[in-house]
């Protein structure tokens, strides 16, 4: 028996899962008899398929059954602010992969929130303290100072890749916890695509989160945190468009980006270690180096002080990046190394302590630690509180 599918729901189904037209091919049919998804995707009008392969679709892609039948894909809302939206009109799809690390995340920080606010823990006064209309100067020095991350204490990483991990630490101090993995849920297959997006924030008053995306590069995961750190500064949760570099369509994305390069790089601070005497590839690698961020974060906020005009960007830029993507190393993002302290990178330092330290007292029973710790077994959550608390 055959059902007539339209192909722009298979081409949504497809996306949505992360697969590419020749996994799905292998996953709906076999490896030596693959189904024609690329044939049923390119049609021009709706194709018969038999039955027992839709129902296949539906499970390797873990789309609804019915949802296939439909005249249109249906859209995909996230629980927060998205601003990829290309002109600011028509939001970007939507995977699967983020729509569960956005709500796992979201369970979390209910968990801690609640649990913090039941201790009687002091409400974050820099949630929400900043609107859009201050001074970007201005509100990046506030930032800097409570987090404790200006530049001469950034160099205490010893080197760029290591300064996510040093700033996380940083804002774990102040009451941010910062998740970072490079897989969704507990598969660590299911790897995250920093195209879609590099992290997002999820503002709250007592437990306040952001997710960076493990597979991006390590120093651009260093712009992420301060650009979602000034969504919550803000007091909103979004989910960025990740121009950390261009002009983003959204004034208030323009702002968070304007904050975060002077959060990172202080344009007086910059303007005062640019050298004349030296070329810019000189200068721009010198202070990434110094100030702990990519060589292209220095490049256009060379251009953004007006120590390098549009020509002089415009003709580094490709060298610079092809530069940049040879010489940086993504984070693994999950998978190897020690189980035990990817699990404090995975959740948060502050989350995974909180969470054991109610397990122990009893006040959390281990089946709900399971779901909050991501695993199933009992001696797991014994040594993560051997080892953490």
């Amino acid at each position: 028996m055959n059902v007539t599918i339209r192909p722009e729901l298979i081409r949504w189904a497809r996306n949505r899962a992360s697969l590419t037209l020749d996994d799905l091919a292998q996953k709906v049919g076999t490896k030596r008899n693959p189904a024609p998804i690329r044939e049923w995707e390119g049609a021009q009008k709706p194709v018969d398929i038999p039955v027992r392969l839709v129902e296949k679709l539906a499970k390797a892609t873990r789309a609804p059954f019915g949802v296939l039948f439909l005249d249109k894909p249906p859209a995909d809302e996230l629980p927060l602010r998205d601003f990829r939206r290309p002109g600011g009109t028509e939001p970007r799809g939507v995977s699967l992969n983020l729509i569960e690390t956005v709500l796992e995340t979201q369970l979390r920080q209910a968990w801690l929130s609640e649990q913090l606010e039941q201790e009687g823990e002091a409400p974050l006064d820099f949630i929400g303290s900043a609107k859009t209309s201050d001074d970007p100067t201005r509100l990046a020095a506030k930032i800097r100072d409570r987090l404790r991350i200006g530049t001469a204490e950034r160099r205490a990483a010893r080197r760029t890749a290591d300064a996510p991990l040093w700033l996380i630490g940083r804002l774990d101090e102040s009451g941010i916890t910062v998740t970072r993995k490079g897989f969704a849920g507990r598969a660590t297959k299911r790897t995250l695509d920093r195209d879609e997006f590099k992290g997002f924030a999820l503002a709250d008053r007592f437990a306040p989160f952001i997710f960076v995306n493990g597979k991006d590069w390590p120093a651009s995961q260093v712009f992420t945190i301060a650009h979602e750190c000034v969504h919550l500064w803000l007091g909103e949760s979004a989910l960025p468009d990740g121009d950390w570099f261009g002009t983003p369509s959204h004034p208030t994305e323009r702002f968070c980006n304007q904050v975060a390069a002077e959060v990172l790089l202080p344009a007086e601070e910059v303007r005062d270690a640019w050298r004349a005497s030296e070329s810019l590839k000189e200068n721009v690698i010198r202070i990434g180096q110094g100030f702990r961020v990519s060589s292209l974060a220095v490049l256009f906020r060379a251009r953004s002080t007006n120590l390098i005009g549009q020509m002089e960007l415009d003709s580094a830029l490709t060298e610079f990046r092809a530069e940049f993507e040879a010489r940086e190393e993504p984070a693994s993002g999950g998978g190897g190394g020690d189980h035990y302290n990817n699990v404090s990178i995975y959740f948060g330092k502050r989350f995974v302590r909180e969470v054991l330290l109610s397990v122990m007292t009893g006040k959390t029973l281990y089946s709900e630690a399971f779901d909050l710790l991501g695993t199933r077994k009992t001696r797991v959550v014994q040594e993560m509180a051997a080892r953490f608390l």
